[in-house]
């Protein structure tokens, strides 16, 4: 049993490096985080003094490149699924492995580590290249040691994972990738950047505060908002919004013809 998974997750990362723009595009996409970053702490750490305490030079170093690096992270997710039903090659993989849960599984773990992997990369090479810049600029730049520094950094990665999980999640249950792509951007992207401003306060505070990605990227802070929910309440409610994603997943591809 345990062959048969360590061979069908192999397979699935031979998929994956397979197809020759995977790799550059998750390259571009870290280089593109650690760049955009680093350019956002340089904007940032100009008017440093306004913001006072609430300054998080940690946050500010990663989040302004995620902002794009989400949506090439979630959408490489949807085509690990929805690239085999636009070729026809999900009948071969059902062929060769007809236990379906394996096979999904076999993709969640497969990208789940990869997004992992390179998410932790831009993490660390984002808040590096970001506290250059800050410190270059005569603002208060962070170190890993201070308090909820090291927390936020490696919680960055494990955003990267979830986000990619959630176009994974979507991929197998709209099997288009257009059409999951666009789901993507409006979870991750639409609803919790540009929707509070276009919402009556209320709702929009509600978005602010318990949309998934809004409430998961808190662990990425290390200065706390009374407002906002605890750093790791936050990335528990969205590990737990993906997960059941992927739960309705699991049920409906186990169902769905192919």
């Amino acid at each position: 049993m345990t062959a048969a998974i360590t061979d069908t997750v192999r397979s699935e990362w031979t998929k994956f490096r397979s197809i020759p723009s995977n790799v550059p595009i998750l390259l571009a996409t870290v280089a593109v985080m650690v760049g955009a970053g680093a350019l956002t702490a340089n904007g940032a750490s100009k008017s440093y003094q306004a913001a006072g305490a609430a300054f998080d030079a940690t946050y500010i170093s990663m989040y302004g490149g995620f902002l794009f690096a989400q949506i090439s992270v979630g959408s490489l997710g949807v085509l690990v699924v929805t690239s085999e039903y636009a070729t026809g090659m999900i009948r071969t993989s059902l062929t060769v492995v007809p236990r379906r849960g394996r096979l999904l599984a076999a993709k969640v773990w497969t990208f789940g580590v990869i997004a992992l992997v390179m998410g932790e990369v831009a993490a660390f090479g984002s808040f590096l290249l970001g506290q250059a810049v800050i410190g270059a600029a005569g603002a208060p730049a962070a170190e890993l040691g201070q308090p909820g520094v090291l927390r936020a950094v490696v919680g960055m990665g494990l955003i990267w994972a979830l986000v990619g999980l959630i176009g994974v999640a979507l991929g197998c249950l709209l099997r288009d990738t257009m059409a999951a792509t666009t789901v993507v951007v409006a979870v991750n992207f639409i609803i919790p950047i540009i929707g509070p401003r276009l919402m009556p306060a209320a709702i929009a505070d509600w978005v602010t505060t318990y949309w998934p990605i809004s409430a998961g990227l808190q662990v990425t802070t290390t200065v706390h908002h009374a407002e906002r929910l605890a750093p790791w309440t936050g990335l528990g409610l969205m590990a737990a919004f993906t997960a059941v994603l992927l739960v309705v997943a699991f049920a409906v591809f186990r169902s769905r013809d192919a």
